[in-house]
């Protein structure tokens, strides 16, 4: 067995890292995280974009940021850095958001929340904001998916108070990458580009 390609993650938030590192688990030892940057929105990764260009070379990066409102990811990453990014940059972009990818598994995300399978619709990637619309569905969910997902009436949070703990339990223990991928063409894109990943070396 080739030894493991040793990578630098860079993400948005936490939910973020436990997808990605998720998603390198399951090709079967390929990578090994030996740093994990940003978690402080996609603000962080447009800034250090050219940095982690310059570095690419000598370390590789895999980057995972979200579509968010905009038209398309590769629009928006010319819109980020227009130089040509290096080989050993791996940047990917969930459509909208991270959480689609999630209820993208469609039969694992209901078992886990205890809602109807068509609660979640068969394209995912249509869902305008996926954050919202799983706090949405939650909310018929089981009281304990409720209580971690929905935010509390009265208070001004978003989300509710175990928000990232309880899906982070659901992506190390109940996600299925390649049932998500079906139905996910970004997630897909993804897991592709990730599979066929050669680090180069320069001169």
């Amino acid at each position: 067995m080739k030894e493991p390609v040793p990578v630098i993650l860079v993400v948005e938030d936490v939910l973020s890292e436990g997808v990605l590192r998720h998603i390198l688990d399951v090709t079967r030892g390929r990578f090994l995280v030996t740093a994990c940057l940003g978690k402080e929105g996609f603000g962080f990764i447009r800034k250090n974009l050219p940095v982690f260009n310059r570095v690419a070379p000598r370390s590789p990066f895999v980057i995972l940021t979200d579509l968010d409102n905009n038209p398309c990811p590769s629009g928006m990453l010319r819109e980020w850095f227009s130089e040509p990014l290096h080989p050993n940059l791996i940047i990917r972009v969930a459509v909208r958001e991270v959480e689609a990818w999630l209820l993208a598994d469609r039969r694992g995300f209901a078992r886990f929340a205890g809602i109807g399978l068509d609660a979640i619709p068969r394209d995912v990637e249509a869902i305008e904001h996926p954050k919202e619309f799983l706090i949405g569905i939650s909310r018929r969910g089981h009281a304990r998916i409720r209580g971690a997902l929905v935010p509390r009436e009265g208070k001004s949070a978003r989300v509710g108070p175990d928000y990232n703990g309880c899906l982070l339990r659901f992506t190390h223990h109940h996600w299925s990458v390649r049932r998500a991928a079906e139905a996910s063409p970004s997630l897909a894109r993804a897991c592709r580009a990730l599979a066929a990943f050669r680090p180069m070396t320069d001169g």
